[in-house]
């Protein structure tokens, strides 16, 4: 490693100044032997320091794109509508010609996924009362708190031009990068592992402790297919938070025990007492340097990014203030008559319903599903004008129109084509028994 070069260096310089030359060239042979060891440890300490170069101004983070190696960006803002404003402008904005690994912190903040009901997920008088934030993210997911003792990364990654969102990718981004993070826990002595859907997990006494959880989505550019990972890690955040600001979903507490909602969660503190935020950081970038630029550091550029230099970017700004807009975070549900709701393998759905006169006429779909383009191709379907266009009845043959249409929607993605049926018929049992 590092230190071992120096050593090496260190002994090689003192074996030229101890070597007992007693020809005239003794002094000068001295000398530059001291001139190399003082050049090759600057060099070391610059290297190490600085992958190749730090980036701080309003320049630096537009030119990011530009860059021609990975790049790894460090938000200094504790604003969580300002670094989903950064991450939305680098995973839309950027050329993601290179990988690129983006980490920050967020204060006191409940986050929810792009299909979720904040009435139903939050308890949002008491956030208001507490000054805690409600953020709706683009990707889908369920809904997590997040305070200064959680850290949050994105890998940003663009795929080969012959994918496209229909296709499954030729490379698995999310596995790749949660095996990143395993190595990188493992590297300040925490054994972690993959675990179900997007969580990462440590086995101890006998139990296993979530401690971090992630989304994933694919989108389409003019350049091509790219990815965005995003996820958090609990290194010492309030956990009594998430029973105080989150309300837990009865679904979820019949498959997994109520006992088992709080005791599942854990911080990474508990298992190593002196990880932080820096060190964590430290890690992951470290071990980003090694996978995605092979450990040659010199490949690699970093930025720093602050309130002040990102908001003087447009498109920034823009996200910014359109992630702070009320209508995006809280939404306005539908009048409905009718809540239908279910535990599918996939994902938690809610259909909210208003049927006038056997027929329904708008309608909205909310869930923590993984495939946010699945619940916006329903909701697209459940429109005021798309229920007057297709007169959908509320029964049987009207969810067999609705699953048609959907299934229309999806037809060239296997795995979705599957979930139309299992919507299909779980719609067609519940129109039944609540038809009067």
């Amino acid at each position: 490693d590092g230190r071992m070069g120096q050593k090496l260096v260190l002994f090689a310089a003192l074996m030229v100044l101890n070597s007992g030359f007693v020809h005239s060239q003794s002094m000068y042979h001295s000398i530059s032997a001291s001139k190399y060891v003082v050049g090759r440890l600057k060099r070391m300490r610059a290297l190490q320091q600085s992958p190749r170069r730090f980036l701080s101004t309003m320049a630096s983070v537009e030119s990011i794109g530009e860059q021609n190696g990975p790049v790894i960006i460090r938000s200094k803002s504790q604003n969580i509508f300002l670094n989903l404003a950064l991450e939305q402008y680098l995973y839309s904005s950027l050329s993601l010609d290179h990988p690129v690994l983006l980490t920050y912190r967020n204060d006191k903040t409940i986050v929810i996924g792009r299909h979720q009901n904040p009435w139903k997920e939050c308890k949002v008088s008491l956030m208001k009362e507490d000054g805690v934030a409600l953020c709706r993210r683009a990707s889908g997911g369920g809904a997590v708190y997040q305070d200064l003792g959680n850290t949050c990364f994105s890998f940003l990654n663009k795929l080969p031009t012959s994918s496209s969102s229909k296709e499954v990718p030729p490379i698995d981004f999310k596995t790749v990068n949660n095996e990143l993070l395993v190595k990188s826990l493992a590297n300040l002595g925490i054994n972690a592992e993959a675990s179900g859907r997007n969580d990462l997990v440590v086995n101890h006494d006998g139990s296993q402790f979530k401690i971090s959880g992630s989304a994933y989505k694919l989108k389409n550019q003019t350049d091509g297919l790219r990815s965005l990972h995003h996820g958090t890690m609990l290194l010492n955040v309030d956990t009594e938070a998430l029973g105080r600001y989150l309300t837990p979903d009865s679904l979820k507490l019949k498959s997994k025990g109520i006992s088992s909602v709080k005791s599942r969660v854990a911080n990474l503190k508990e298992f190593q007492d002196d990880v932080s935020h820096e060190a964590f950081v430290d890690s992951v970038e470290k071990q980003f340097v090694l996978e995605r630029a092979g450990g040659d550091m010199s490949l690699v550029s970093r930025v720093e990014v602050d309130n002040e230099d990102a908001l003087k970017i447009k498109e920034i700004k823009d996200a910014f203030d359109a992630s702070m807009d009320w209508e995006w975070r809280f939404g306005s549900s539908p009048a409905f008559s009718v809540e239908l709701r279910t535990k599918f393998p996939w994902a938690i759905v809610t259909f909210q319903l208003d049927a006038k006169k056997g027929r329904i006429t708008q309608g909205k779909v909310f869930s923590d599903c993984l495939r946010p383009e699945f619940i916006d191709a329903m909701n697209d379907l459940l429109t005021q004008e798309a229920c007057e266009k297709h007169s959908y009845t509320y029964d049987k043959d009207g969810v067999d129109a609705f699953a048609d249409d959907l299934f229309e929607e999806v037809q060239q993605d296997a795995t979705l084509q599957e979930w139309v049926q299992d919507v299909r018929n779980w719609l067609q049992k519940e129109v039944t028994e609540n038809a009067d």
